[in-house]
C-alpha cells in the first residue's frame, strides 16, 4: 500500500511540476494573454513586489478559503497544489531568467499555446 501511494505523490508532483512550468511560459507571453488566476498572480506580483510564486500561493489559499468556506473538502493535492505550484513557478521562472517577455504578438501567442498545452499535461498527469 505504501508503495502504491508513494508512486501516486510521485506522479502528482510531477503533474504539479509541470503546472509550475506552464506559468513561466504564461508569464513570458505578456500581453498576448494568460489564464485569469495567472493574470491575477502576475498583477499581484506586479503590485507588491513579492515574487510570482508567492501571488500564486496568496491566490491558491484565497481560493482555498472560499472553497472552505462553502463547505468544500480539503486533501493533500489541494495542498500540494497550492505549495508545489507555487514554488515550481519560481523556480522555474529564476532558472530561465534569461528568457525575455515576448516583444510581438507572435511569440506571445507562442508563449500562450505552450503554457496552457503544458498546464493540459500537467492537469491530465495529476
Amino acid at each position: 500500500m505504501f508503495k502504491d501511494y508513494s508512486k501516486r505523490l510521485f506522479i502528482c508532483v510531477l503533474g504539479l511540476a509541470v503546472c509550475g512550468l506552464s506559468n513561466l511560459f504564461s508569464v513570458k507571453a505578456g500581453a498576448a494573454g494568460t489564464s485569469s488566476w495567472t493574470s491575477l498572480a502576475i498583477g499581484i506580483s506586479g503590485i507588491s513586489g513579492m515574487s510570482f510564486g508567492s501571488a500564486t500561493f496568496l491566490v491558491s489559499i484565497s481560493v482555498i478559503l472560499v472553497d472552505l468556506l462553502g463547505r468544500g473538502k480539503l486533501g493533500i493535492g489541494t495542498i500540494l497544489n497550492a505549495i508545489l505550484v507555487a514554488a515550481f513557478s519560481d523556480m522555474f521562472l529564476n532558472l530561465f531568467s534569461f528568457i525575455p517577455e515576448a516583444s510581438n504578438s507572435f511569440t506571445g501567442t507562442i508563449c500562450t499555446l505552450v503554457g496552457q498545452t503544458l498546464l493540459s499535461f500537467g492537469t491530465v498527469i495529476i
